[in-house]
């Protein structure tokens, strides 16, 4: 009884197997026709694979190219970058206002989070953390909306540092009256 070198199941006694002429490996006639020939690395009858057809490239319905609304170049339809620097978030067309009106809401989100970023610092300091802190839970509950693509990270800075602060403040009015 002989297995079949690419499916490894017995080959039964009715079957006929279909053996390898070069170097005399056993398969069934199924298998073989399967493949295309032999299963074994390196042999001179061993299935050669057939080179896949070139992709076929279909616009998105308004053509392969699209105009950047940074510089007014002409860029691929799926592009998100032009050679001018310019980035988008999608890769539908955009006009000016849009483009300009998004990298506004960009430069804001930025700067929300820096701003975060150092009341969140300036909370760790026990000297600041009082005021601080509750500046920075203030300022994250007023831009809530604005943050909400990025995570949450921010608004638990901002959330965190009015909880540092409280602490702190507490501490400062125990040390007080303790005194």
């Amino acid at each position: 009884m002989a297995r079949c070198s690419i499916c490894y199941t017995v080959i039964a006694e009715g079957e006929a197997p279909k053996s390898c002429p070069d170097c005399q490996v056993e398969y069934h006639l199924s298998c073989w026709d399967e493949i295309g020939g032999c299963g074994s690395y390196g042999c001179k009858r061993a299935a050669v694979a057939q080179k896949p057809p070139v992709p076929v490239v279909v616009g998105a319905g308004w053509g392969d190219a699209k105009e950047c609304p940074s510089c007014g170049g002409h860029i691929g339809a799926s592009m998100l970058v032009c050679g001018c620097g310019a980035r988008f978030p999608w890769a539908d067309p955009m006009t000016r206002a849009e483009y300009n009106a998004w990298i506004e809401k960009e430069r804001a989100v930025k700067t929300s989070r820096t701003a975060l970023i150092w009341m969140f610092i300036f909370s760790l300091i026990g000297v600041t953390a009082p005021i601080v802190g509750p500046i920075a839970g203030v300022y994250a509950y007023k831009k809530r909306k604005q943050m909400q693509a990025t995570g949450g990270t921010y608004l638990a800075m901002g959330y965190g540092s009015a909880a540092i602060g409280g602490c702190y403040l507490l501490m400062f009015i125990a040390v007080m009256l303790g005194a």
